[in-house]
């Protein structure tokens, strides 16, 4: 272990941080108040040998007298928003050690009109300034972005100020600034979550996401210098393949009585196996969105139990042909509703009017229905098949009879690769054939 470590500011002057002799852990960083390497070697080595001077900054430098400058009537002459200035100054050149003092609104206000004449930024709270980012209704990011024409998911913005709480506000102290992070700290705290909280590396990923948005609109908005995340690597995520129903267990799961539940899930569970949508778009079905005539779908929203009923997953429409006798199923469904319009739901809810029945709720069914087929829960897991796995089962059907670009129209994909990941899965056909492949050449062999 070092005596002492030293490293220079900003500003070019350099400091040192003495380990704790026991522990190892570095102390606070001292100024040295020299620019020199070796002269603030030799001056490390005398507080190392003798002890750290007492008093503060301010006082040692008081005691030089070649530096000797009258404090007292400088400070009388400085008003209140050049002192909270002459703070910041300090505390930049001490590493960010020292803290504010708490100051009046007003006297703030005028510090930072200062600080934005000086192009020094004001120090930032690190908690508060997630907290305010990722706040939905009061994120001034949000604002901008909806402005602009964007569609911003509540429920994205609520799931990552989940991430804040539980994560970032967990491990950093409340008075830490923005400014005071450095790439090594963020890269320690990410491997923490990573190795000894033993997190998932998608996890870990969000949590950095949640952190990475929030810098870079500081930065873009001339806040902060630089985002203290930029240059941290991100951690490499090897997701389960989704698993999907064998072509027999979904012949028994259509046949199958769902007698212990409403129609109106067994007739989810076929969409979705059939034409490929998600939970959210079933939910999101409208009267309006079934064309009886032309017996075609149209995929305009999707819902969540956050944002209500939002644009699609990617905000891009799209329109499916689908059986006749499946349309009608829909429209029927939707006229049971007491509330029926143009505008009301195909899924509507029988116990909240307005809305249609929750995504959650149809995954819930569709797990009672596979264990009624002889899969267990265990069994599921193991082979990760959700709801979104008939999605996956659709694709696969597809890709099998059509040509890719009809397959990308029909799932609503913006690129072939997606949806490739999607119908890459064995099927019964693909194995029949691979079957006769085989058995001509033991005929050949056994000729």
């Amino acid at each position: 272990m070092q005596s002492f470590y030293l490293t220079k500011n900003q500003h070019g002057y350099f400091s040192v941080r003495f380990p704790d002799p026991v522990t190892g852990v570095l102390g606070t960083a001292k100024s040295t108040h020299s620019k020199n390497r070796q002269k603030a070697t030799l001056i490390a080595n005398e507080w190392f040998n003798n002890g750290v001077p007492s008093g503060t900054s301010c006082e040692r430098v008081l005691n030089n007298p070649e530096q000797s400058v009258d404090l007292e009537k400088l400070v009388k002459r400085l008003s209140d928003s050049e002192i909270l200035k002459l703070y910041e100054l300090i505390s930049k050149r001490m590493n960010n050690c020292i803290p504010l003092p708490a100051v009046s609104s007003t006297t703030t206000n005028a510090v930072q009109s200062s600080q934005k004449t000086t192009n020094s930024p004001t120090p930032i709270l690190l908690i508060d300034a997630l907290t305010s980012f990722w706040d939905f209704e009061n994120s001034e990011y949000v604002k901008k972005r909806i402005a602009r024409g964007y569609d911003i998911k509540q429920r994205n913005c609520k799931e990552k100020l989940g991430i804040v709480r539980r994560y970032w506000a967990k491990y950093f102290a409340a008075d830490r600034t923005i400014q005071s992070l450095t790439p090594k700290e963020l890269d320690e705290f990410l491997l923490y979550l990573r190795m000894e909280k033993e997190l998932s590396a998608d996890t870990v990923n969000k949590t950095m996401t949640a952190g990475n948005m929030a810098f870079d609109f500081l930065v873009k908005e001339g806040l902060i210098d630089s985002n203290p995340l930029a240059s941290v690597e991100r951690f490499k995520v090897s997701p389960k393949k989704r698993g999907i129903p064998t072509e027999t267990e979904m012949r028994q799961l259509m046949a199958l009585d769902w007698d212990w539940t409403d129609s109106a899930y067994k007739l989810a569970f076929k969409v979705a196996a059939l034409f490929g949508l998600r939970a959210g778009e079933i939910s999101g079905l409208q009267v309006c969105d079934v064309d009886v005539v032309g017996d075609l779908l149209y995929i305009r929203h999707s819902w969540n139990d956050v944002d209500k009923l939002k644009s699609t997953k990617n905000g891009d429409d799209r329109t499916i042909p689908i059986e006749h006798g499946v349309a009608v199923e829909l429209l029927n469904n939707a006229r049971r509703n007491p509330e029926y319009s143009d505008t009301s739901f195909v899924f509507w809810s029988a116990k909240v009017a307005g809305q249609p029945i929750w995504p959650s709720s149809f995954e819930d069914d569709f797990y009672i229905a596979m264990q009624k087929i002889g899969i267990s829960e265990e069994q599921r897991k193991e082979r990760n098949i959700v709801f979104h796995s008939l999605r996956h089962y659709c694709a696969t059907q597809i890709a099998q009879r059509t040509s890719l670009e009809i397959a990308m129209k029909i799932l609503g994909h913006r690129t072939e690769e997606m949806t490739r990941l999607y119908s890459e899965h064995e099927t019964q056909v693909k194995l029949n054939n691979a079957k006769e492949v085989l058995s001509q050449g033991w005929k050949i062999l056994t000729a």
